[in-house]
């Protein structure tokens, strides 16, 4: 999915509007999985700020499901996504934080838009904000049951002054 941007370099356009459905299934992020449910919206514009600097303003529409990062339950996200960026500069990219590399005067509509949710979206998703995770010695789902498990930590280096505890109160 390539958009050529010679008609908006060569000054015979002011703009080009952008109306795509950007096919995305799945997307790898720091080790969790997106699934996307339905295509990516992308609505914007593409026009120039300089001589050959070709800026996109817009936003993504997006609708997947992940897992909690706490309890691994699915997520549902729909969510809109506004972006602002410079995606083609040549000669000037020190002066400018390109999102992608161009390919010639053409880009890729589909790795700029997980270039841009890659930005976008946050680190980790929760079910809820309160999500109790899961109990770190039997693995159950603390959010709809409760477990009887020690999750009592001792650092090592301390387990001896535990004793000394016990044999002063005796």
């Amino acid at each position: 999915m390539v958009l050529d941007l010679t008609p908006l370099l060569d000054d015979r356009v002011k703009e080009i509007p952008v109306e795509k459905e950007v096919p995305l299934d799945v997307l790898f992020r720091g080790g969790d999985e997106l699934q996307f449910q339905q295509p990516v919206s992308l609505r914007g514009r593409l026009y120039r700020i300089e001589e050959d600097v070709v800026f996109f303003s817009g936003d993504l529409e997006v609708s997947l499901t992940t897992a909690c990062y706490r309890c691994l339950e699915p997520v549902r996200v729909e969510e809109t996504y506004d972006f602002d960026e410079v995606v083609y500069a040549p000669g000037k990219e020190e002066d400018y934080d390109l999102i992608m590399e161009p390919e010639g005067q053409e880009i890729d509509l589909r790795t700029f838009t997980e270039n841009v949710l890659d930005l976008k979206l946050p680190l980790r998703f929760l079910c809820h904000e309160d999500c109790k995770g899961l109990c770190p010695v039997c693995g159950a789902n603390l959010n709809t049951s409760e477990c009887n498990c020690n999750t009592e930590r001792i650092d090592p280096r301390f387990a001896m002054l535990k004793n000394l505890l016990k044999d002063s109160n005796s």
